[in-house]
């Protein structure tokens, strides 16, 4: 079996400057948590956070892919999370997992997780949240 490795992680947000500031939901905004890694020979993994301000309501909350789908619907409360999407990448399925925490909330936080299988190369992963309202 062929082992991979992340080699580098850049942060596509940290880039941006996106990462020092809050961004806001606000009805058909859709926002994105997302950061680029090259995977290769070994075994790794990376995450990458942001702090969102987000509106009580119902989204659709999916993972980042060439083509974006909802796997879960989930309603939140309206305040500040802190939203971190990780890539563990292992020898047979990478796995994502992305976390929603309401900050100052000692509850757990929402969690969504799914398995992939990627290629060497680099990859965009992360996650994002549509607001169904």
């Amino acid at each position: 079996m062929l082992t991979k490795k992340i080699a580098t992680a850049a942060i596509a947000v940290a880039a941006a400057g996106v990462l020092a500031t809050a961004a806001s939901a606000s009805a058909s905004t859709t926002l994105y948590n997302t950061g680029t890694a090259t995977v290769g020979a070994g075994l790794s993994n990376t995450c990458t956070s942001r702090t969102v301000n987000l509106a009580a309501g119902s989204y659709g909350w999916g993972f980042y892919d060439s083509a974006p789908y909802v796997s879960s619907t989930i309603t939140l409360a309206a305040g500040s999370y802190t939203w971190t999407d990780c890539l563990a990448v292992s020898v047979d399925y990478d796995f994502l997992n992305s976390t929603l925490q309401l900050n100052g909330s000692t509850s757990a936080p929402k969690t969504l997780r799914a398995s992939r299988w990627l290629s060497q190369g680099t990859h965009t992963y992360g996650s994002f949240l549509k607001p169904n309202f």
